[in-house]
């Protein structure tokens, strides 16, 4: 079968850190035929939404000792050409954030390919609708306290009766923007000019977790159920939680919690096609639900010895050869 990737340049991604790398890997070795496109190489024409692929193969990567080695050409390109998307059998959009102009056009070429003959992973009307850091708020009783504003004054207010709270930019992602307020701290109004553009731009706060301090859990979901799971622990002198920020990855396993809120979860997953999801949690609260390219595969497949990349492909063609027998 095709499977289409879309993705960033690929030249710019981390072997043995991103999910896109470990999903077509996976793709590979069930035999399927890897092509890969960017959201700015997404067009239509004759009737049909359309790409310019590239076909890849890659050099999978090598499991020793809880870490991934690589051949430095790891990928090898073949020559581009227009193709059909409703020709692939899956189709895995997996663009990195921000939700900008480009990706939002983006979406709306790939509503026209027919999800009921291709695989849409995710739904790109369920990714545009399910921001990332404002979805889990369908679900308020699965997370912390929050408050959505651009009212500095009321955040001001939030924050005089939490003591201490989260700020997040609406549309980040990798830690960017994130900042601790402390109600103590003098600097706090130049923080909220800057992070609200003086009040024209609303902004998450979330009351501080105090076990934000061991870190925090990304769960993979698949399908409505958890997958896998890593905590992410942050460097000494920083509070992100994020391995892009340089949080080191370590092994945690699913737990009845995490099966709960996934429970809770799934059927608006469903609703909205989304299909493959992270989600943070802290404490046993839900953060964040990643829809866009949720990562964390490389490093758990790594420190436990999972196939969870093998597992989602496996899903995924499961689901391409049902979508053939009903058409």
């Amino acid at each position: 079968m095709d499977f289409v990737f879309v993705i960033d340049d690929i030249a710019g991604l981390q072997p043995c850190h991103d999910t896109s790398v470990a999903l077509m890997e996976a793709a590979q070795q069930h035999g399927h035929r890897i092509l890969i496109t960017t959201a700015a190489r997404l067009g239509y024409c004759d009737g049909n939404a359309t790409a310019l692929c590239c076909p890849v193969t890659l050099r999978p990567a090598v499991r020793h000792e809880q870490q991934w080695i690589i051949d430095p050409e790891w990928f090898k390109l073949g020559p581009a050409s227009l193709y059909r998307l409703s020709d692939a059998a899956a189709v895995f959009m997996r663009t990195d954030p921000p939700v900008d102009a480009q990706y939002l056009r983006a979406t709306y070429l790939l509503d026209l390919v027919d999800a009921t003959r291709t695989l849409m992973v995710n739904s790109p009307s369920g990714v545009r609708n399910a921001n990332e850091k404002l979805f889990a708020l369908r679900l308020p009783e699965l997370g912390p306290p929050t408050v959505i504003t651009a009212d500095r004054p009321t955040i001001r207010a939030t924050l005089a009766e939490w003591g201490r709270a989260v700020l997040k930019p609406t549309d980040g992602m990798a830690g960017r923007g994130i900042l601790v307020l402390d109600r103590a701290d003098p600097n706090v109004g130049s923080m909220l000019d800057t992070a609200t553009d003086r009040g024209r731009c609303q902004v998450v706060v979330q009351r501080w977790l105090p076990e934000a301090a061991h870190g925090d859990r990304r769960v993979i979901v698949l399908d409505g159920r958890p997958a896998g799971v890593v905590r992410r622990i942050a460097v000494q002198g920083d509070f992100r939680c994020n391995m892009a920020a340089g949080a080191a990855p370590v092994a945690d396993a699913v737990t009845d919690r995490d099966r709960e809120i996934c429970a809770r979860l799934a059927p608006l997953l469903r609703q909205h096609g989304l299909h493959f999801v992270g989600i943070d949690v802290i404490g046993g609260c839900l953060t964040e639900v990643n829809v866009t390219s949720p990562t964390g595969i490389r490093e758990i497949d790594a420190l436990t010895g999972s196939h969870l990349a093998e597992d989602v492909i496996s899903w995924a063609g499961q689901h391409c050869q049902a979508m053939v027998r009903t058409a």
